[in-house]
């Protein structure tokens, strides 16, 4: 059974800083009264470098290391639907 997440922000990584990347973030910045973002990853250092600068937070090149690392509640997924698995 899984704790509701109550009195804190949820907390959000993404995978994937491309062009629909910026869609998610502006979802987060709407809603930034109850979420937050704390890891982005993208392999393109070019997205990778403008999502940290949008963000604010650490950014990974590796989703691995990302995941060993971060304490995100929710992992978001904005890569070509192919690449998801």
């Amino acid at each position: 059974m899984y704790e509701t997440i109550q009195n804190r922000k949820i907390k959000f990584a993404l995978v994937g800083c491309g062009r629909i990347s910026n869609n998610h973030f502006g979802s987060f910045e709407t809603l930034k009264d109850d979420c937050e973002v704390v890891a982005v990853c993208d392999t393109n250092p070019e997205n990778l470098q403008k999502a940290v600068e949008r963000t604010g937070t650490k950014g990974y090149a590796s989703y691995t290391e990302m995941l060993a690392a971060t304490d995100a509640d929710i992992i978001v997924l904005t890569t070509p639907s192919g690449q998801h698995p």
